[in-house]
């Protein structure tokens, strides 16, 4: 038997169990693979849902050379609309057709064999059979239900995610923080109880230069609420302000330093805001603290290369503090070989 006589016996509601007992393992997996579009081989689209584990409609189709001596339920492409009503005598026109092709060019024919569990539709072009489809009688119900579901499970993502949000509304660092790790999970697959454990150690460790390293090292898919504790902590050292303030992408978002009503809301307002607030605390001189080395020449430089036209230049001018282009003397946390460096990097590792 052909591949194309095989895949002829396809029907809706097969599950991929019973697609291997008809295709075998190697077609099943190669009809199911849709990004490699086997119907461009084949002349036939398997719409499978995963979901239930069923096939949910079936197209031979003209249109990819399905073969013409290949009759589904007694119909072969190719055949005359005479044809294919003496071999099949109860299909009709389909609901809302006149017998005039639409702008496809296409008249639509329905039927529903008693001897079939599911809806064929026959698609006729130039007067000949142009494609044919297999459809589970319950396929408009299904729809609605995955719309519904799908619907639902949009709904309780959206809430999900304002759950974890809440915590940028929060005034009080370590009560901000806190909120931030309990509901962390919309950002990864992580127990809640790793940030938990992780933003309780960050709070009891008094250490600038720790703080440092965790603000440097931070994965910041998880968003800023760490790096965000950590600048509003009146011992952080004015180097790691400003380490964290090139980490927060400086170059996208000086361009709206004198509007900031045009930047888009969400992430994008919270970016601005947070640079906002560091440039804010740095020009009232909340960082004391300067044990720290940073350089800004490098970190300037960078910046500098970028700024193409004189617009650009007065607008970074405007918006990059003071301290950012200079070059501070201290050490460098990161490359301590300390306990408390060592523990620091190891707890990193469980939550980045």
């Amino acid at each position: 038997m052909s591949l194309a006589q095989q895949l002829s016996q396809l029907r809706p509601l097969m599950t991929e169990a019973d697609m291997n007992a008809v295709l075998g393992p190697e077609e099943t997996k190669r009809a199911l693979d849709v990004l490699s579009n086997p119907q461009r081989t084949t002349g036939v689209y398997v719409f499978f849902s995963r979901s239930e584990d069923v096939i949910d409609s079936l197209l031979y189709t003209a249109s990819f050379n399905f073969p013409r001596d290949v009759a589904v339920c007694g119909v072969c492409i190719g055949m005359t609309v005479e044809a294919m009503r003496e071999a099949l005598p109860e299909v009709r026109l389909a609901d809302g057709e006149t017998g005039e092709p639409n702008e496809h060019g296409v008249v639509q024919y329905r039927a529903q064999p008693t001897s079939l569990n599911a809806t064929l539709g026959i698609g006729v072009k130039n007067g000949e059979v142009a494609g044919i489809s297999l459809r589970r009688l319950d396929m408009d119900e299904v729809l609605a239900r995955r719309e519904r579901q799908e619907a639902e499970r949009k709904a309780a993502r959206d809430r999900e995610l304002d759950r974890a949000s809440r915590w940028k509304s929060i005034a009080d660092p370590d009560k901000m923080l806190l909120d931030w790790a309990k509901h962390c999970s919309p950002w990864t697959d992580y127990s809640p109880q790793r940030f938990v454990a992780f933003a309780r150690w960050l709070m009891a460790t008094p250490d600038p230069d720790v703080w440092h390293i965790a603000a440097t090292r931070w994965n910041w898919d998880y968003d800023h609420a760490v790096p965000l504790w950590i600048i509003r902590q009146k011992n952080c050292d004015i180097a790691t302000a400003l380490e964290v303030f090139f980490l927060a992408e400086p170059s996208y978002y000086f361009r709206w330093v004198n509007d900031r009503s045009s930047i888009p809301a969400g992430r994008e307002q919270e970016g601005f805001d947070f640079l906002a607030e560091i440039r804010e605390r740095l020009a009232r001189g909340f960082y004391k603290r300067s044990e720290i080395a940073f350089d800004g020449e490098r970190h300037m430089s960078y910046i500098n290369q970028g700024l193409k036209t004189a617009e650009d230049k007065a607008l970074a001018q405007n918006f990059f503090p003071p301290q950012a282009g200079r070059k501070i003397r201290g050490r460098d946390p990161i490359e301590s070989d300390s306990a408390a460096a060592g523990e620091c990097y190891a707890i990193l590792a469980t939550v980045n």
